[in-house]
């Protein structure tokens, strides 16, 4: 019997997507360091350098919206967030849904966890710094990160 990549991909991965202010910051520092130094990469990142670089522009906006929805929030305005959209879930699926309505639904799951990732992001810390911080001060990121 043959074995398959497909067998053993969860001992090796794990399928969860985990955080999302986590995703960003390593996406953003590997792709600065490859920017960095372009000699190294291949020479088809070479080519695509344009748009490696409106990726990076991306995730700095991505990161600013993160930090100053968690800056300017409390946990009180979080937690009334979550009951809210878990008042229209159970609506929801108290109803039923048709399509564009399984869109919100899915909409307000992604935004639940988002919620749920800044309350515990309060917990360790009580604010957030520009992204390029968190690159010159790994300790720091080792908090958002634990």
């Amino acid at each position: 019997m043959a074995l398959h990549f497909r067998q053993l991909e969860g001992l090796f991965f794990t399928r969860q997507d985990g955080s999302s202010l986590i995703r960003i910051l390593v996406e953003y520092a590997t792709l600065r360091q490859k920017i960095e130094n372009p000699s190294g990469q291949s020479y088809y990142f070479k080519r695509g350098l344009e748009s490696r670089q409106k990726r990076l522009v991306d995730l700095t906006k991505e990161f600013t919206y993160v930090k100053e929805t968690f800056n300017m929030s409390t946990i009180d305005t979080l937690l009334e967030k979550i009951n809210e959209n878990l008042e229209g879930k159970r609506h929801y699926e108290k109803y039923g849904m048709n399509t564009i309505q399984q869109m919100h639904y899915s909409k307000i799951i992604s935004e639940n966890e988002f919620l749920r990732e800044l309350i515990r992001l309060k917990s360790k810390t009580k604010s957030l710094q520009d992204i390029d911080f968190y690159l010159e001060n790994p300790e720091e990121f080792l908090v958002i990160f634990e």
